[in-house]
């Protein structure tokens, strides 16, 4: 997984891709990574190295994603 979005943040640099598929490469990783992580919680997984939704570490990554996702959206929306 950490491959395919390296490889991915690599190839939307070398090529200069537009904000609008910036903005959805970064809302489709962190909607994977949260649906991966509630699937396999609820399977009953349990993380070795602590990343969970318990942690404030996660939310806080998340708040961050979150607010870098809702500027992308802004300076989309002003570029029309």
């Amino acid at each position: 997984m950490l491959v395919l979005f390296m490889v991915t943040v690599y190839r939307n640099r070398k090529y200069n891709t537009n904000q609008k598929t910036v903005f959805r490469s970064q809302v489709f990783f962190l909607v994977y990574i949260v649906a991966l992580m509630t699937i396999l919680t609820a399977l009953g997984g349990e993380s070795q190295i602590g990343i969970s939704f318990d942690t404030g570490i996660f939310w806080a990554a998340l708040a961050v994603a979150v607010m870098e996702i809702s500027f992308l959206w802004r300076r989309m929306q002003q570029d029309r």
